[in-house]
């Protein structure tokens, strides 16, 4: 990249995954807006004029933004630099790809992260501060197409829409009416592991449906807090898990969410229950939760789950063959409002960041 002599190094911003249709198109004009130059990486976008459209408008790169070493060196880019970041998914911001896009040498030293989900967890947050990194996330923009997702996979197990699908495109009639009749949402009990916007989302939409609804929440959920919630708050996750029909999970991917449910909570719940998990893949135990489907004694009879330990094109999972559990790829919040919302939300936050920081082309701040 050329600089005129005298002039200060544009504002760089890298874009990892820009949003999806028109809807790019508006992020980066906005970015363009607040004085940032964006540089967009082509690898996810499939649309071959959409593709056409930011080539003639916008700096192109194209690298697999999951690839650590390839996010470092298209941050570092020759010396030049970025001091912004925007992405849409999970991207590995480790220490190492941190420390290089801040180390002392570059034109540009990454100072702001911002991502339009709610969640952080493949983020090193802890090196991000030391390294005098900023993080924005969008929590609660997508709250409402998580919930619609969780609810339709909850209706899904309970009436066995896609089972039924399958056996009747078999040619199975016989086994496509077995385990008659249904179960229904309206008159069950659903519980709640975790209580922020989205799980708030889920019990209205359930309650129409005519659910009764349980909430555990984090230590913040308080006697006070839940006074105003649409369901009842119980003290401990053992009694959500033995007292529901229908569990669903969520909370963020933490170290106090890792592995909260595995085997032994798994043998809590009813023979009859469903388990959803519309949240991250860290807080329920893949391999558990195979072996628990296939037990036909305990545990849940039947999980959806749209969120896995191993995401992307190589897709690998124990519940790929397992033949009580529907699967998604990780599209709960995947809706065209929910990623306006997002996007727009992170927008903001950008731009209250430059006009709190001062951010300039001629250094990080």
């Amino acid at each position: 990249m050329s600089m005129t002599p005298g002039h200060p190094a544009p504002c760089r911003v890298l874009v990892v995954d820009p949003a999806l249709g028109e809807q790019a198109l508006t992020e980066l004009t906005a970015l363009g807006n607040l004085g940032l130059v964006p540089t967009v990486n082509l690898r996810r976008v499939a649309d071959p004029a959409l593709r056409a459209r930011i080539e003639a408008d916008w700096d192109t790169v194209d690298f697999n933004g999951f690839s650590e070493e390839e996010l470092a060196c298209q941050l570092e880019d020759g010396g030049h630099g970025y001091q912004a970041l925007k992405c849409r998914a999970g991207i590995p911001l480790t220490r190492m790809v941190l420390e290089r896009a801040t180390a002392e040498g570059l034109q540009r030293r990454l100072v702001l992260v911002g991502r339009a989900a709610s969640g952080s967890d493949t983020f090193d947050v802890a090196a991000a501060q030391d390294r005098g990194v900023a993080i924005r996330t969008t929590p609660g923009a997508n709250a409402a197409a998580v919930a619609e997702l969780t609810v339709s996979l909850m209706l899904d197990a309970l009436r066995g829409v896609a089972r039924r699908d399958r056996d009747l495109r078999s040619g199975s009639w016989a086994s496509a009416v077995e385990n008659l009749p249904a179960r229904s949402l309206d008159g069950a009990r659903v519980g709640l592991v975790g209580s922020g916007a989205i799980a708030r989302r889920t019990a209205e939409l359930v309650r129409a449906f005519g659910a009764e609804v349980w909430v555990f929440g984090s230590p913040r959920f308080t006697r006070e807090r839940a006074g105003g919630w649409p369901g009842r708050r119980v003290e401990s996750l053992a009694e959500l898990l033995v007292g529901c029909d229908v569990i669903s999970v969520h909370v963020p991917a933490s170290s106090e969410t890792e592995g909260l449910i595995a085997a032994a909570e798994l043998r809590l719940m009813p023979s009859h229950a469903v388990l959803i998990n519309t949240a991250r893949a860290s807080v329920v135990c893949e391999e558990a939760l195979d072996r628990a489907l296939r037990d036909p004694v305990s545990g849940p009879r039947w999980a959806a789950v749209d969120v896995f330990e191993s995401e992307g094109a190589r897709f690998s999972s124990v519940l790929a063959d397992n033949p009580h559990c529907t699967l998604s790829p990780h599209v709960a919040g995947m809706t065209r409002a929910a990623m306006q919302a997002s996007s727009h939300r992170l927008i903001e936050e950008f731009e209250r960041f430059v006009k709190d920081n001062g951010l300039t082309g001629g250094g990080p701040l």
